[in-house]
């Protein structure tokens, strides 16, 4: 067990790890890190579950909270549950307010992807209420900032925005200039669903210059990518297109391919609403094959629909998208911004 927390530890280190910071002891690069996660996955699964037993669930505890980068990032949201489940009851016979708020966090980040909003709802409220209990902003904005996540998912757009704001004056209070990042970026996501792309665009513009300033890429391309959205939500596709160039760059550089598929899907509606067909066409069939390469097989689903969609003979007129409604069924699917379901480590 303490192996594959120390080890767990590392890999979680080489996840978060930005440019400058220092090297973790274990494993010489991401991609080594990375793949020692992929080789043990299902022992550490199986090792997690030993917080049922009180002599193994505090290390349990501790090895769980190395692994929310990592699932997040391969999208096991299934285990994620399961694992999730499993830490909060152990954090609550331990009695420990900081690891059951973290265990909170990370259940209602698992909630929400499973499409359980009304639940992540409540577990994100339970984990702010133990922050603030406990005077920690750097946490309670983490819970608030996720938050904010499902309640616009849940369509209380208004609700998101206050929960946004919230958590970028605690990040801008305590000078985290990495975490006022993403929650200016998921306030971005929240004002263009309210329909206010001009501040949207405010919102977006600051969370790149503040990306870029702590030197996370692999959070910039988000909001590059975001940012493209905006401008093609209103008109703007030249500047749209040179958003997603930027986005899809940075993505290239750490392999997500996740990331890759929204970020093409979104350039395929944008070159739909150019009225190039064959552009769109094409890229719709790489962000599917993105999307398959990134664990997302429903996702990948839609996007050989929409390049069927385009599929006509010359002389006909393809059926036109649906409405770039925010979800990731239209032309332009605004998606949730992976960035903003912060986990907490230990």
């Amino acid at each position: 067990m303490r192996h594959y927390w120390l080890s767990a530890d590392a890999a979680d280190d080489w996840l978060r790890r930005l440019p400058g910071a220092r090297v973790p002891e274990r494993f010489g690069s991401r991609a080594e890190a990375l793949a020692w996660l992929d080789g043990e996955w299902a022992g550490l699964v199986g090792a997690v579950q030993w917080a049922a037993e009180d002599r193994f669930a505090d290390v349990a505890v501790q090895l769980a909270a190395c692994l929310g980068m990592y699932l997040e990032w391969r999208r096991y949201f299934e285990d994620w549950l399961t694992i999730a489940r499993v830490v909060l009851r152990a954090t609550r016979r331990l009695g420990d307010p900081s690891h059951e708020g973290n265990a909170w966090n990370n259940l209602g980040i698992a909630l929400r992807e499973a499409g359980e909003t009304a639940e992540a709802i409540e577990a994100h409220e339970y984990a702010r209420d133990l922050y603030q209990a406990m005077g920690d902003p750097y946490r309670e904005g983490t819970a608030w900032m996720n938050l904010g996540i499902v309640l616009r998912m849940a369509g209380k757009v208004r609700k998101a925005i206050e929960a946004q704001t919230r958590a970028c004056e605690l990040y801008r209070t305590i000078g985290d200039r990495h975490r006022e990042a993403s929650a200016r970026n998921n306030l971005g996501s929240a004002l263009l669903e309210d329909g206010r792309p001009d501040e949207a665009i405010v919102e977006f513009t600051c969370a790149i210059s503040l990306y870029e300033e702590v030197g996370d890429h692999q959070r910039e391309a988000i909001a590059w990518m975001n940012l493209g959205i905006t401008f093609a939500e209103t008109g703007r596709l030249d500047e749209a297109f040179n958003a997603y160039g930027k986005s899809l760059e940075m993505r290239k550089e750490y392999d997500d391919w996740y990331g890759m598929g929204l970020t093409l899907a979104n350039v395929a509606g944008a070159c739909e609403a150019a009225d190039r067909l064959v552009d769109a066409r094409a890229h719709y069939l790489q962000a599917a094959d993105a999307f398959t390469r990134g664990n997302a097989p429903a996702e990948a689903a839609k996007a050989r629909a929409q390049a069927e969609r385009l599929t006509a003979s010359p002389t006909d007129k393809p059926t036109p998208a649906s409405p770039p409604a925010h979800t990731t069924d239209s032309a332009r699917p605004v998606p949730p911004p992976p960035d903003a379901p912060d986990t907490v480590g230990p």
